[in-house]
């Protein structure tokens, strides 16, 4: 073979394989369709060797692709070894971060915190991507992510930013509210949740003292921010982590209900695959969101 290997039309063939199509493929990569489909045939043309066989419906590797994407793995993989050992060069924070964060985080918060990042280390790049789902790091090619606990899978580290917790909280002119005195008053009053439900019931603690509620409200919703939103306009009460709904009862949108009640504080990480990932713009990163979030 004569022609170097483009790393990123490899990692555009592996992507296509694992997602199952070049629609599917592009978008998990953040390419057009069209670019996606010039690299693998690129690729193709650089091997002499068809990679991939298409139908209107379906593509599978051939036998020649099944050896490249065997081996596609370690080879992206040393290849992202190079790139870290090269990021920490001399110690100071460079290059690239591909990092996740929750939607409701990255929507309210992450912006400014990107931002002055960038003043500190300008000869960091940054990709951040808004996914409530947990992104399988190394799969999806990510430095890191945040994620809220417990977790789940032990042989990543982790690093506690700070606890979050979510409150009740109602529009003030919601009609009824005066007469909440406990937890299981709430029944009369219409919920607002979240559109995947708390299992279990809601749970809520006033020190040592805790009531699991059954929680199926008739408003279900796919972000705390569009829940946020129609517990201002009166749709009934809604349980809100304090960075979601903090403005709102500062300016005297939102009032807070049963306010000694709360669900259980719930630790916010910064998650990634290894000790040995850790790079100096990465280490340089935590360290601002530790700062930023307020608690080490």
């Amino acid at each position: 073979m004569d022609n170097d290997l483009d790393l990123t039309a490899l990692r555009g063939f592996r992507t296509v394989l694992r997602e199952g199509s070049f629609s599917a493929a592009a978008l998990a990569l953040r390419v057009p369709k069209s670019t996606l489909s010039k690299r693998v045939a690129d690729l193709e043309a650089d091997l002499g060797v068809r990679l991939i066989e298409r139908s209107t419906r379906t593509l599978r590797p051939t036998q020649e692709g099944e050896v490249l994407a065997a081996r596609a793995e370690r080879l992206l993989g040393e290849a992202e070894d190079i790139r870290r050992a090269l990021g920490e060069s001399g110690g100071t924070p460079r290059g690239h971060l591909r990092l996740a964060v929750p939607q409701s985080f990255g929507n309210l918060l992450i912006g400014a915190i990107a931002a002055r990042f960038r003043k500190l280390h300008p000869e960091v790049t940054l990709e951040i991507h808004f996914l409530d789902r947990a992104p399988d790091l190394l799969e999806e090619g990510f430095d890191g992510c945040l994620r809220f606990g417990p977790l789940e899978d032990s042989s990543q580290v982790a690093r506690r930013l700070t606890h979050g917790q979510a409150m009740m909280v109602a529009a003030p002119d919601l009609p009824g509210l005066d007469s909440l005195r406990r937890p299981e008053d709430l029944s009369r009053f219409d919920l607002v949740g979240l559109a995947m439900p708390w299992p279990g019931g809601l749970p809520l603690q006033n020190g040592e003292e805790e009531v699991v509620l059954p929680f199926e409200p008739p408003l279900r919703l796919g972000s705390h921010l569009a829940v946020r939103d129609a517990v201002v306009a009166g749709a009934g009460i809604g349980a809100l982590p304090g960075i979601v709904c903090r403005p709102d009862l500062a300016a005297g949108r939102l009032v807070r209900v049963l306010p000694d009640w709360s669900t259980p504080r719930k630790a916010i990480y910064f998650v990634y695959p290894s000790a040995q990932s850790v790079t100096a713009r990465l280490r340089a990163f935590i360290d601002h969101l530790v700062r930023e979030m307020g608690e080490d």
